[in-house]
């Protein structure tokens, strides 16, 4: 589901979680004022870049949040990036491997995308299964947000 005013709860929620951002910018929680300024930025950015934006996700069976899926321009060379941040009762079950394969789909398939790109910190181990696993190669480092990554990269498939 697209990103919109009414999962700012939820996104404040997922973002208190000092376990889920330990990855993430600086690792410190973010309240739910953060929310209230970003999500209307990537709205902004959604409408501004058709196709590209943020998903959130729902549990199937319970209907309960999940966490979200993306697919931005990396602020560095402007290649598209997929990328998730999950509820951490929801680590560990497959989840953002088939929402990554499903949004690697979409990026090539529908949107034409000739790569798609994925940064990943040195040290999560976790995400850089997730990302292998969908097919993504290590190609290198590089700084993003301010922090040292290593870098993935994907060429669509021919």
């Amino acid at each position: 589901m697209p990103l919109e005013m009414k999962h700012i709860d939820n996104l404040a929620d997922l973002d208190s979680d000092p376990e889920v951002l330990h990855y993430i910018t600086d690792g410190v929680p973010r309240d739910r004022k953060h929310q209230e300024e970003g999500v209307p930025r990537v709205m902004k950015y959604m409408e501004e870049n058709p196709g590209l934006g943020l998903w959130v996700t729902y549990l199937k069976d319970t209907n309960a949040f999940m966490g979200w899926y993306i697919l931005k321009h990396l602020p560095n060379d402007g290649e598209v990036e997929v990328g998730f941040r999950l509820k951490k009762k929801f680590w560990g079950n497959g989840y953002s491997t088939e929402a990554g394969k499903a949004l690697l789909k979409y990026g090539f398939e529908t949107l034409g995308l000739k790569r798609i790109a994925a940064i990943v910190r040195p040290d999560n181990l976790a995400s850089q299964a997730v990302i292998k696993k969908i097919g993504l190669r290590e190609e290198g480092t590089g700084t993003f947000y301010g922090i040292e990554c290593l870098y993935f990269g994907l060429e669509r498939p021919k």
